[in-house]
């Protein structure tokens, strides 16, 4: 639209129309100065434009983060203003600013991939940050007199094979750590006798820190949809909104079931793993975000997502239903800690008046009369600053930062002792033996450092930027895994 704008603007014959042959030169020039004088800017949109250029400096500099979609919609048409009333504008004629427009589209397209770099590598250097977008402007200039001004020459059937073959390169490395992965001859772990699984973290002996860096990065770009945590053979039960998987058990048929948040797909595979050779069918209902015991009140912060007040609420029938319908023998609740966890209304001695716990005891009475053997509920444990996590292995190379410093820089708690005491008093006062808590405070505290510990010595993250474990981290606690599934 502003193009258009703009182009219905040229038959100004101040800068768009060459001099005409007039009988009296002199009077053509006096009109054309006469033309000049009267498309000067006029002190309105003087003002206009110095506004539009202040608000848009304020939206950039100011220190709270602004929603991304408003501030963009902001800033383009500030722009496109800024074009229109100063469309024949000497400044925005001058020839700088025209080569400008012609390398900006290559700008666009580098100067991402290269802060990225720079920001994750130097992440506290400010001035090489400053220097990126320099030195992005001259890679955008390069590619502008060399490569674009190429292929611009050259014929439709070139073009189309240089375009093929550079888009089967991006995907070739794109996808590279996962072609890698697919590659590679996976560790097995013996589970029971004749029965073994690959290792679902891939970590080999005597890694390097590179190499931990390369499946840092892995993780956390597929988080818990990597191929290697995803179990095939699962089957949407009809009219129902969850899954089951159909199993032959040899030494018992029980009914499994999971239900709670991510942190089920995030699970399900290590625990169909150990649990199956006992499993009949296994079901399986999760929600994102969302408890079965209790629903948040407070707004959260979960991965750029606010609030799940809306979303949780009519979960907890939900999953009353699925246990209702299911019967399981045996059930894990496998979920992060939010709502368990929201301070208390009158202290941690007076719980029988606390709303969160009272809707806890609401929501057990409801499910655990159709649980008929064992219910396993993952406790509260500390979060992690998942903006760290990419800074494990750079730290470590560097070696100015100790393993205790940079696990501390990870240690999140946010109130994660009120869910245990929560979870605790549940368990003592209202179902006995029937619940049994997954504990990952133990499995994953230090005893040197004497904290919780999120990565190991070779600088694998047990953790994702995504809140959930890792494939690693899952490794590291399958032993919990094993030694539940060897009671059933």
């Amino acid at each position: 639209m502003t193009y258009f704008i703009v182009d219905s603007r040229k038959d100004n014959k101040v800068f768009y129309e060459p001099l005409e042959t007039m009988d009296n030169e002199t009077e053509q020039i006096l009109e054309k100065d006469e033309l000049v004088r009267k498309s000067e800017v006029s002190g309105k949109i003087l003002w206009v434009k110095n506004i539009i250029l202040v608000v848009s400096v304020m939206i950039m500099l100011v220190p709270i983060e602004l929603n991304p979609l408003g501030t963009k919609v902001l800033i383009i048409s500030f722009t496109e203003c800024l074009i229109i009333f100063d469309v024949e504008s000497i400044l925005l004629n001058s020839r700088f600013l025209i080569y400008i427009g012609d390398i900006s589209y290559a700008l666009y397209l580098v100067h991402w991939p290269i802060y990225a770099y720079v920001k994750l590598t130097y992440y506290k250097n400010s001035y090489i940050l400053t220097a990126t977008l320099l030195f992005s402007v001259l890679v955008a200039a390069i590619l502008y007199e060399t490569y674009k001004n190429w292929y611009l020459k050259q014929s439709n059937t070139l073009v189309g094979i240089l375009v093929v073959a550079l888009f089967i390169s991006n995907l070739i490395v794109i996808n590279k750590d996962e072609i890698n992965e697919q590659m590679k001859t996976s560790q097995n772990i013996t589970l029971l006798p004749n029965r073994t699984f690959p290792r679902l973290d891939g970590v080999e002996p005597n890694m390097s820190l590179d190499d931990a860096e390369r499946l840092n990065t892995y993780w956390n770009f597929n988080d818990h949809t990597a191929p290697q945590l995803t179990e095939p053979g699962w089957v949407t039960v009809p009219k129902k909104s969850w899954c089951a998987f159909k199993e032959n058990g040899t030494d018992s048929e029980y009914k499994i079931a999971f239900f709670g948040s991510s942190y089920v797909p995030n699970h399900h595979k290590l625990i169909i793993q150990e649990c199956r050779h006992r499993a009949k069918t296994i079901s399986m209902y999760y929600a994102v975000g969302c408890e079965p015991l209790a629903t948040p009140r407070k707004p959260i912060d979960n991965g750029g997502f606010t609030s799940w007040i809306k979303e949780c609420a009519p979960e907890l029938i939900n999953f009353v239903d699925f246990i209702k319908e299911t019967q399981p023998d045996y059930a894990f609740m496998l979920t992060r800690w939010f709502a368990v966890a929201e301070p208390y209304e009158n202290g941690p001695d007076n719980l029988n008046n606390d709303t969160v716990y009272l809707e806890m005891k609401s929501q057990l009475k409801k499910i655990l009369p159709y649980i008929k053997k064992k219910w396993f509920i993952l406790d509260s444990f500390p979060r992690v600053n998942t903006i760290a996590i990419e800074r494990i292995v750079k730290e470590m190379k560097i070696g100015i930062t100790t393993m205790s410093e940079i696990n501390q820089e990870l240690y999140k708690p946010q109130r994660f002792e009120l869910g245990r005491h929560r979870h605790a008093e549940l368990v003592k006062n209202e179902c006995g033996s029937k619940y049994e808590l997954i504990d990952y405070v133990d499995a994953f505290w230090n005893k040197t450092m004497n904290a919780f510990q999120y990565f190991d010595s070779n600088g694998f993250s047990y953790f994702t930027t995504g809140d959930h474990l890792s494939a690693h981290g899952l490794e590291h606690v399958r032993q919990i895994y094993t030694d539940i599934c060897a009671r059933l």
